[in-house]
């Protein structure tokens, strides 16, 4: 076996190591925690009737909030209710995939006939290993189905994992790096069809490292205060694309 092999056997080992001790370190047992439908209906109902359909993962369940008004999504319908009657309504189911999605999300949501659609979905894609150009054909083909609905599609983009409690160096800037690849898949299929990314990963990356209490007892899943934050990231993207009414 000559050097080069050598060396590019030693390479492969060493990632397929870094990425079990990532799959580790992300999906081991955590305290159980009860996943929520923040389904619900905001606002005055003399009010213009806008109707939310939510599809995604967790991040929407809110594994890890003490309520489920403080998941971000019920945060933000209660914002547009101002003016508004708002009624949300979530199909999300926590651990999903984008090709969960597309097999068992979309067709309700078209159903729902939205004005409004926000699609959070991308860490589990990342976590999982699910090959990038796949998650971007998915993801395109979800996104098509749901612009030509007439609805606006607000999509979450995909955060920056590697501040993840529970990861160490060198996960977190292994995990820091997917991630961004896969946000830039949410932004360009947001580019073909006239979408728009809510850039989370705008946010203070260090604040997110260091502040521990924007993370659930899990170390994985956020809490209601880091619902918050991503609450205030996505209405700066939906206001002034939603407007005034």
């Amino acid at each position: 076996m000559t050097l080069n092999q050598l060396v590019k056997r030693g390479a492969i080992a060493g990632a397929a190591l870094v990425s079990l001790e990532a799959a580790y370190a992300l999906l081991r047992p955590a305290p159980a925690f009860v996943e929520h439908d923040p389904s619900g209906v905001f606002g005055d109902p003399r009010h213009p009737p806008l109707r939310v359909v939510v599809l995604g993962d967790s991040s929407v369940t809110g594994p890890g909030v003490s309520d489920i008004d403080e998941i971000w999504v019920r945060v933000l319908a209660r914002r547009l209710a101002q003016g508004r009657h708002v009624i949300l309504k979530s199909v999300a189911v926590g651990g999903s995939k984008v090709a969960d999605l597309l097999d068992g999300q979309l067709e309700e949501a078209i159903l729902f006939d939205p004005d409004l659609v926000l699609v959070a979905v991308g860490a589990n894609d990342a976590i999982r290993g699910v090959p990038l150009r796949k998650f971007e054909r998915d993801l395109d083909a979800l996104v098509v189905e749901l612009v030509e609905t007439g609805a606006t599609v607000v999509q979450s983009g995909v955060g920056d994992l590697g501040t993840i409690p529970r990861l160490f160096p060198p996960l977190r800037g292994m995990m820091t790096r997917r991630s961004l690849a896969y946000h830039r898949a949410h932004q360009r299929v947001a580019r073909r069809h006239g979408a728009v990314v809510a850039e989370l990963r705008d946010d203070d990356r260090t604040l997110w490292i260091r502040d521990r209490s924007l993370w659930s007892e899990d170390l994985f899943h956020v809490s209601g205060a880091g619902h918050a934050r991503w609450a205030e990231t996505a209405w700066k993207t939906l206001q002034p694309v939603i407007g005034d009414g």
